[in-house]
């Protein structure tokens, strides 16, 4: 099924979502609390309307944790199995989100949708890259803090509600 906020199903290793990072996401959400395979599988279709297959899931995790970023985590009922971050785990899930290889990753997948395959102009993706480097950069250091998150959230509301404008206009002429 769709999530309500992703119309189009996205395919795993397709334009839009690379290979490679869903061990990066796994992790990711380990360091918020244990979980199963298939909870973990919600919660990644939760936030990016594609679930990974039961086949690329429980592969992974038996990956993850013969290499010692992951560990199976007490949980009820006992046949339930749940994994949580080891100490290797949690550094590599830090060192994942410094890392530019998935930076990287995201910033050419934009660009060759957007210029490619939406055909937008080089000059108005420039000032949209601009725009999305400064809410990466930022992002850290208003994540704990409400009253600066409100602010760059009217900020970014306010900046839509003009683009969705102008549109409207267009679309009359």
């Amino acid at each position: 099924m769709d999530h309500p906020d992703h119309p189009r199903r996205i395919r795993c290793g397709g334009i839009g979502f690379p290979r490679g990072i869903l061990p990066h996401m796994v992790l990711s959400i380990l360091e918020q609390r244990p979980m199963s395979g298939s909870e973990l599988s919600e919660e990644i279709e939760h936030n990016t309307g594609w679930r990974p297959s039961p086949g690329s899931m429980y592969p992974l995790l038996a990956m993850l944790e013969e290499r010692g970023l992951i560990q199976q985590a007490d949980s009820y009922p006992p046949t339930l199995r749940k994994y949580s971050l080891t100490q290797s785990g949690l550094r590599e899930t830090r060192r994942g989100r410094r890392g530019a290889d998935i930076k990287s990753r995201y910033h050419s997948i934009q660009k060759i949708y957007w210029r490619f395959f939406q055909g937008m102009r080089k000059d108005l993706f420039d000032a949209h890259y601009r725009l999305s480097a400064a809410v990466e950069k930022i992002n850290p250091l208003i994540r704990d803090n409400q009253e600066a998150s409100a602010r760059v959230r009217g900020i970014l509301e306010e900046t839509a509600k003009e683009i969705e404008r102008v549109n409207k206009q267009l679309e009359k002429t």
